[in-house]
């Protein structure tokens, strides 16, 4: 799956996208990885497919054309 990072994010994974091998494509095998290679909570990011802003806790199947974000929180002005 094609994973693109954003913002303050993207400066903490070093990289702007990255495509990777999960045995589940969900959101939970996604934020595991997450916070095992780059130490990023749940807390700390927004997660978006195709454009759509989606809940940690949703149980969702990722496919392979979905296009996937990970981005900072959202600031207020």
């Amino acid at each position: 799956m094609n994973i693109k990072y954003f913002g303050e994010i993207a400066d903490i994974t070093g990289k702007a996208s990255e495509e990777i091998v999960l045995i589940n494509n969900t959101i939970e095998a996604l934020t595991a990885h997450l916070q095992s290679t780059y130490k990023l909570s749940v807390d700390d990011i927004y997660i978006a497919i195709n454009h759509k802003v989606v809940q940690a806790s949703q149980d969702i199947q990722i496919t392979e054309k979905d296009e996937v974000a990970i981005l900072s929180p959202f600031a207020g002005g």
